[in-house]
């Protein structure tokens, strides 16, 4: 089921302090603080977390507040009650530039980064999605840019060149494009294999599947797949053992071995299938019959077609979220919510998104979606607890997949 969304906590505002603290601290110059690299204005609460100390009084008091406002003045601010002398000027920095860095460590770590694959305009998007903004834009030197995919550890971000036939590979720390691969005629999508080492390309006019070995950057092996297959879609087993591949020009979707790179199941499904994406505990696939209005269920336990579900028209993209699926319906600009309740797989809901919803992936943690809209040229961010749209971001044009990193 969905997670539920906390509520931020929201900061305190600073309150000066008395005017009678210890001359030792009064005289530290801000100058001093502002060297560190930045100007520091915060606020430090420890209630109740240090041993105590004795008060005016002769009586044992917590050590409860202690605040620091630096960067507006030459000096720093008066007095704590029951701050003791052991507490020095020193020890107070070294706290506050700690706290500090280690805030900027974690604020970065919760907001990540949003990617799209814009087709027309041949980029990708990079969208903070703490403030819902383009804050870059990465051009992966070639045209139709329809594929995205991070490398399992997150230090690459992987785009497929349809126009060119190329795969892109961009540094995430730098955001600078390192490689530029010749993989085949229409490069539609690719997979990443679980131990990162390689990135497996479909080439929607070849006969074959191309294999790129990620530290050396260039094609190190084929896979045949004995005719063209369209533009397909590709997704490996959680360990790594199987691909699974879809074939839009056959109706059906090829299980392949890794280790002897041969096609060993071909299972039919629908008139046109594309996307899919593959159950964590490595049991089932699911994929969307885009010349329709079904998804469908694969057993790849033993190759065999489980069942179909009417979701809408022109069903996409999908992303799964703990027992709960996520289908874009570019037919009825919507998203739908399919779910498994006592046994029966159905259609639980159904989120508006417009803009003709394409590519879509969850945030790292679970509380939103993320929404190519294809027609409209925008992101949409959807609440997965309130189950609506929560903001809208502009990116470039024809946006028709999206990742997301930590």
């Amino acid at each position: 089921m969905p997670v539920q969304l906390t509520s931020p906590s929201g900061k305190a505002s600073p309150r000066a302090l008395p005017a009678t603290y210890p001359e030792t601290v009064r005289r530290v110059p801000a100058k001093w603080v502002q060297s560190q690299g930045q100007r520091l204005a915060m606020l430090v609460s420890w209630p109740g977390s240090v041993p105590s100390n004795l008060g005016r009084d002769g009586r044992r008091t917590p050590i409860h507040l202690l605040r620091v406002w630096v960067g507006h003045g030459s000096t720093v601010g008066s007095e704590t009650r029951g701050i003791s002398a052991i507490m020095t000027v020193a020890r107070m920095l070294f706290l506050c530039l700690t706290l500090a860095m280690l805030g900027l460590a974690l604020r970065a770590e919760a907001g990540g980064r949003v990617y799209t694959a814009n087709m027309e305009s041949g980029t990708i998007s990079v969208v903070d999605p703490d403030s819902m903004k383009v804050i870059a834009t990465i051009d992966p030197l070639g045209h139709r840019t329809h594929g995205l995919l991070l490398s399992p550890d997150q230090s690459k971000l992987f785009a497929t060149n349809m126009h060119n036939g190329t795969l892109a590979v961009v540094d995430i720390a730098s955001g600078e494009v390192i490689g530029i691969i010749p993989t085949g005629k229409m490069a539609h999508s690719a997979a990443v294999t679980p131990d990162g080492k390689q990135v497996w390309v479909v080439n929607g006019a070849e006969e074959f599947l191309t294999v790129v070995d990620v530290s050396l950057l260039k094609v190190v092996g084929r896979v045949s797949l004995g005719q063209i297959i369209g533009a397909g879609y590709i997704r490996f087993s959680p360990d790594g053992m199987r691909a699974f591949v879809t074939r839009p020009t056959l109706g059906a979707v090829s299980v392949i071995d890794v280790p002897t790179k041969r096609v060993v199941a071909t299972v039919e499904v629908g008139k046109r299938p594309t996307f899919i994406q593959v159950t964590s505990d490595g049991r089932r696939i699911w994929g969307t019959d885009t010349g329709g209005d079904e998804i469908y269920a694969i057993d790849i336990t033993n190759n065999t077609l489980l069942g179909k579900l009417t979701v809408g028209r022109g069903p996409n993209h999908l992303a799964i979220v703990g027992n709960t699926l996520y289908v874009t319906l570019g037919g009825t600009n919507e998203v739908a919510v399919v779910g498994d309740a006592n046994g029966q797989v159905s259609v639980r809901g159904r989120i508006k998104v417009g803009g003709s919803p394409s590519g879509i992936w969850p945030s790292p943690d679970g509380k939103r979606l993320y929404v190519a809209g294809e027609g409209t040229n925008d992101l949409h961010v959807i609440d997965i607890a309130l189950q609506k749209v929560v903001g809208t971001v502009p990116v470039g044009r024809r946006p028709v997949a999206v990742v997301t990193a930590r």
